[in-house]
């Protein structure tokens, strides 16, 4: 039987489908992407996800756009690629409300983020691999911003009769890396949770919140401020 002209459309348009690696990665790829995962070269595993979205990228952009009226992006360069979907401007797109792309990022979590972004990659402490240290980094030398941070996390949090203490800060930043890792900015050891391995997706941070990563200090002074 042949195809008729619009059939034939259709296989270009979704030639993505027609890859015999789609029937044992693309479920798992589609789940990811629709949970908030971003993919990069290295993680998550296996590499094959990755192969696949750069392989058809123009198909698979055209069936999010089309099915689920979502963006598939591509930012990066090079070895430092990576690609997550999106919603249009002034769009939630069609993915059901339970799904995990739903959840937004606390406020607090954001805040960590910056902070580490900061310390991280501004201000050049790359050899960070492990979460305590990026911790204790914080106790040695960024305790005026620390202290600010911790005024300003407890007055966010539910229970504000409770200070910000050492525990109740070190279980915030694990958890913050918890989610780092599910959106797929960080990679973290199978073995030891401490460890991590910065992704290249950690720069939609900058991207989104470039500003404040720029004036951190002030623009937590305003926010004790306010």
């Amino acid at each position: 039987m042949e195809y008729d002209d619009t059939e034939k459309d259709l296989n270009l348009r979704y030639a993505f489908m027609l890859d015999k690696a789609a029937k044992n990665t693309f479920a798992k790829l589609d789940y990811l992407l629709k949970s908030g995962m971003h993919i990069q070269r290295n993680f998550p595993k296996p590499v094959s996800l990755y192969a696949f979205l750069d392989k058809h990228f123009v198909s698979l952009q055209a069936y999010y756009d089309d099915f689920f009226d979502m963006l598939l992006k591509k930012e990066g360069e090079e070895w430092n690629t990576y690609f997550y979907i999106d919603f249009h401007e002034g769009s939630r797109g069609k993915i059901p409300t339970d799904n995990q792309y739903r959840k937004y990022l606390k406020s607090e979590y954001i805040l960590i983020g910056l902070i580490f972004f900061k310390i991280y990659k501004v201000d050049g402490n790359i050899e960070l691999a492990k979460i305590s240290d990026f911790i204790n980094l914080l106790y040695q030398e960024y305790d005026e911003l620390l202290n600010k941070m911790q005024r300003i996390v407890s007055s966010i949090e539910s229970d504000a009769d409770s200070d910000m203490n050492e525990e109740k800060l070190k279980g915030l930043v694990y958890r913050a890396f918890t989610e780092f890792e599910q959106l797929g900015w960080i990679a973290r050891d199978v073995n030891d949770n401490d460890f991590f391995i910065y992704q290249p997706s950690f720069e939609r941070l900058r991207k989104i919140y470039y500003p404040q990563i720029e004036a951190i200090d002030n623009i937590i002074k305003r926010k004790n401020h306010g």
